[in-house]
């Protein structure tokens, strides 16, 4: 039996109703830059939970970001998972979403004995 137009129509837009919504993915609270003087530029940031902080790389230097106890000065607010960036070429950049509320201080890991370490203030929302 042949379907109306009108049946089609109403079969596809439920289908679409029915879909999930994509995720948005999480707005950048802050962008701090990796520069040629072994800094992280702002040193300290500030955003909400559930927001992200960028690294740009903008170094001719590798650097990278580490928010890991075990690996060095850093610290994290209870909770809260360490992350690593790995190495960053010049231009390359990192992004790391915060859902956990407090302070993080972390650091270049190539760098951290020459003080290229760096906080984030994570506010509740």
């Amino acid at each position: 039996m042949p379907r109306s137009p009108y049946i089609r129509y109403l079969l596809a837009a439920s289908l679409l109703l029915a879909a999930p919504a994509a995720a948005q993915p999480a707005a950048t609270g802050a962008t701090v830059r990796m520069t040629d003087d072994f800094e992280f530029a702002p040193r300290a940031v500030t955003i909400y939970a559930g927001e992200a902080v960028e690294w740009r790389n903008a170094s001719r230097f590798k650097h990278s970001v580490t928010a890991d106890p075990r690996l060095g000065s850093a610290a994290l607010p209870q909770g809260a998972k360490p992350f690593a960036s790995g190495e960053l070429q010049p231009g390359e950049s990192f992004r790391q979403v915060l859902p956990v509320p407090g302070r993080y201080r972390y650091f270049c890991t190539p760098h951290e004995g020459i003080g290229m370490t760096g906080t984030i203030t994570v506010l509740p929302n």
